[in-house]
């Protein structure tokens, strides 16, 4: 990902991040280096590159929720259809080939100081090192 240093220039994008002072004391703008003219606390030269600057400063953040949600959503489909399948529990090995991710979930509780339960939006399972067990849907409260 590139930096967000305003001082450092993005690979993709030779003029993106340029200092808002450059040598002659002039400022310029953030996303396309044009001299500004008006307010002296002025960044950007007009909407475009403001909103070019914002989209391209927040893509990171879009993009890592996008990716896991995206993880979770997979994960929530393979474990309603183990339910589906009537089964309480799979090898966690045949999950992970299906897609399964064991480090995406939604809520973690210990139960009975024994086992941790661990929540994929409304469906619930337990996990040891080898498998996922007590896999059900949880029932009205959360």
């Amino acid at each position: 990902m590139p930096s967000l240093d305003p001082g450092k220039k993005s690979p993709g994008h030779t003029k993106m991040y340029k200092n808002d002072l450059e040598e002659d004391g002039i400022p310029h703008c953030l996303e396309c280096g044009e001299i500004l003219y008006g307010r002296s606390d002025k960044k950007f030269c007009g909407a475009t590159c403001r909103n070019a600057w914002h989209s391209h400063f927040r893509s990171g953040k879009r993009l890592a929720r996008s990716l896991t949600l995206n993880g979770l959503t997979k994960n929530y489909k393979i474990l309603e259809d183990l339910i589906s399948l009537k089964q309480k529990s799979c090898p966690l090995d045949s999950l992970t080939v299906l897609g399964f991710n064991p480090e995406l979930i939604t809520h973690q509780a210990v139960k009975n100081g024994r086992h941790t339960e661990y929540r994929c939006f409304d469906i619930a399972y337990c996990q040891s090192s080898a498998k996922i067990f007590n896999l059900h849907r949880l029932g009205g409260k959360l």
